[in-house]
């Protein structure tokens, strides 16, 4: 029988049967948290995007749907990921619309100015290097697209004891607004603008490429 710590580790890093049951508890958890922080922004029609750490594909498919006639690109570490996110969006991936890729956010396999939007949902905690790899998500992002960062959870004085446990058993990034603002500015990014939800304790950053 796994333990509560093993069934925790495998939400960085899902893979097999457990990460199965993880991916797919996770995209309806999520669900709430990722139309939150959606609607902070627009996708234009034909934009081509990147969601990395894409997990089960759900909110690729949310992106898809504005993205009438764009393209779409979703990258995660995780095998068992990538297999699911293709599943979940099985449609659009045959036809081309999207692709879906196993790699790391440290080393995109992209061109740089190739995105007008890059989004990532419960993923950035697990970034190896925020400082780099803030610059690498910069640099294949096009002059004037967006970067969005929403996460369900964030460094504030109430933050819960719960999430000080996770944060902690799983060695994550638990940065508050002002941290984030000002590694994506020193990124290369020209502007940044913050929103939580206190109630929730969500955090959404929006980085504006210059």
């Amino acid at each position: 029988m796994r333990t509560p710590d093993e069934v925790l580790k495998n939400c960085k890093r899902p893979e097999g049967e457990l990460g199965e049951q993880t991916i797919r508890r996770m995209n309806e958890s999520h669900a709430e948290l990722t139309a939150w922080g959606f609607s902070h922004f627009d996708v234009g029609m034909d934009a081509i995007v990147l969601d990395i750490g894409c997990g089960g594909g759900k909110a690729l498919r949310r992106l898809s749907r504005q993205a009438e006639n764009g393209k779409l690109y979703g990258i995660d570490y995780s095998e068992t990921s990538v297999n699911m996110a293709k599943q979940e969006n099985e449609e659009d991936v045959q036809s081309g619309k999207i692709h879906i890729l196993h790699g790391s956010v440290s080393n995109l396999p992209f061109r740089d100015d190739m995105f007008d939007l890059v989004t990532t949902v419960e993923s950035y905690y697990f970034w190896p290097d925020l400082a780099h790899d803030f610059r690498e998500v910069c640099r294949v992002i096009k002059p004037g697209g967006l970067f969005v960062i929403v996460a369900e959870m964030y460094n504030h004085e109430n933050q819960s004891e719960e999430d000080k446990y996770i944060v902690e058993t799983l060695k994550m990034h638990n940065n508050t607004p002002e941290e984030l603002e000002k590694m994506l500015l020193e990124a290369g990014f020209a502007e940044v603008t913050t929103d939580t939800n206190v109630e929730n304790g969500w955090l959404c950053a929006i980085a504006r490429r210059e």
